[in-house]
């Protein structure tokens, strides 16, 4: 015989999507806020207070869910470059795994230069807070050395694929070719390029294909009519 829960009049039951729901809701509104704020203020004059009140929710709840203002500045770099909260590694994400699965070389570096101008725009701005701050933060400094290393980390197994497809540029490495792409890709190049120069992003992003194109793979047969 089955036995049921008893419960008080008037009780509800537990409600665990919901309370994910509210989680991960007061989760986005952290992370947009302390984007906004970070962007504005920089990081040294940005308080954790400021934050919460901004969000609309207690300090305590940013410090539990985040735990320090260093950690918090590297998850708004995690989601600006995704869009998305608590999403996959990088490498698992449904863009890149496409252009793993593609065969034609051009097409995967086609769809790669778009897909990583879109990223590098979107956190060009928390990463240039980092960048300035961690001249005088040693945390910090440390932490975007690491994910340069995990950038290139990323851009070797995209090579890889590459790779995989058909043979490279005639005497160009993988390892090589990885910096390179590591190189032309990341945000020093794009504050360049869009700062300095004042390109439009479709011109950033149709300069990388092209110049990946050039760079990573031999040119075309010769074709005679």
């Amino acid at each position: 015989m089955s036995e049921h829960v008893k419960r008080s009049p008037g009780s509800r039951p537990y409600d665990a999507s919901r309370r994910r729901q509210r989680a991960d809701e007061n989760r986005l509104a952290m992370l947009r806020s302390a984007h906004r704020m970070f962007v504005e203020r920089g990081y040294a004059r940005t308080t954790m207070a400021a934050i919460a009140a901004d969000a609309g929710v207690s300090t305590d709840l940013l410090y539990k869910t985040f735990g320090t203002k260093h950690r918090l500045v590297v998850e708004v770099l995690n989601y600006d470059a995704t869009s998305e909260v608590d999403s996959p590694p990088v490498l698992e994400q449904t863009r890149p795994q496409e252009v793993r699965a593609e065969k034609d070389q051009r097409t995967q570096i086609r769809m790669f230069a778009a897909d990583i101008a879109q990223r590098t725009r979107r956190v060009r701005p928390i990463d240039d807070v980092i960048r300035s701050a961690g001249e005088v933060d040693p945390v910090l400094a440390t932490q975007r050395a690491q994910d340069q290393r995990t950038r290139l980390s990323n851009l070797q197994a995209f090579v890889g694929w590459v790779a995989a497809n058909g043979a490279l540029r005639e005497g160009l490495e993988e390892e090589d070719a990885a910096a390179t792409v590591w190189a032309l890709t990341g945000p020093d190049m794009h504050r360049l390029l869009v700062d300095e120069l004042g390109w439009e992003h479709q011109r950033y992003a149709d300069w990388i294909r092209d110049t990946l194109t050039a760079v990573l793979l031999p040119p075309p047969a010769d074709r005679t009519t």
